[in-house]
């Protein structure tokens, strides 16, 4: 009886000390994790250009997440890729972007595997599908179907829901009768949490169009 004891007490301490050799392990990789992160941060805040600094960005990201698999350095990661492919559409070079998009691609995707509840890694990735195939627009439809999965997961956002509802005024041609009508449930549903939505809104296209007719034009098809 009395070995049994010992045998149990033994056995306890090397479990008890399994469990603080794990609690140690993730603590260290997660301080790993933060720490590249960290310096990520710190080296995209004093980059001279995206195009001579990525690689030396994407490293310490992925340092980051191969210590520490968090959904947000995920996101990050998934983020600075992206930029990358934009980069190469604005030099004029639209096929260079697709290897871009697809390691951006994906990242984004694990970041939702991880974090499902997140709208972010849903909007970025979103703006994957809408640059594949640059300038054509073959996977719209799915690129729009992720922002509504976003709105989905904070659909009282402002600043969410006017972003994603200027790519659809954008892509009006694209749209389907539901959609159209989704799109004046979504404005009349954010008019009641959000009062005044829809002239920030207006502001928010002129700003960054100028031109309000073919906004009103919409608008006005829609019942506002």
């Amino acid at each position: 009886m009395t070995e049994n004891v010992k045998r149990g007490s033994r056995g306890k301490k090397i479990f008890l000390l399994i469990i603080c050799l794990a609690g140690l392990t993730a603590s260290i990789c997660s301080y790993l994790g933060y720490h590249y992160y960290s310096v990520y941060q710190s080296e995209k805040r004093t980059m001279r250009s995206l195009e001579r600094d990525f690689e030396q960005l994407q490293a310490q990201l992925q340092k980051a997440v191969s210590w520490y698999p968090s959904p947000e350095f995920y996101l990050e990661l998934g983020r600075l890729r992206l930029l990358r492919a934009m980069a190469e559409i604005e030099f004029g070079q639209p096929e260079e972007s697709e290897p871009y998009l697809s390691q951006a691609s994906e990242v984004l995707k694990r970041a939702i595997y991880l974090r499902p509840v997140d709208y972010a890694a849903f909007w970025e990735l979103s703006k994957v599908y809408f640059l594949m195939s640059y300038p054509l627009m073959v996977y719209a439809d799915r690129g729009r179907e992720l922002c509504w999965e976003a709105i989905k997961r904070a659909p009282h956002d402002e600043f969410l829901v006017s972003n994603v509802l200027v790519v659809f005024f954008e892509q009006w041609l694209l749209l389907s009768e539901e959609e159209k009508t989704n799109i004046k449930l979504k404005i009349k549903d954010m008019e009641i949490a959000n009062p005044g939505f829809l002239e920030r809104f207006k502001r928010k296209w002129r700003k960054g169009h100028g031109d309000e007719k073919e906004l009103a034009l919409r608008l006005e098809e829609l019942g506002f």
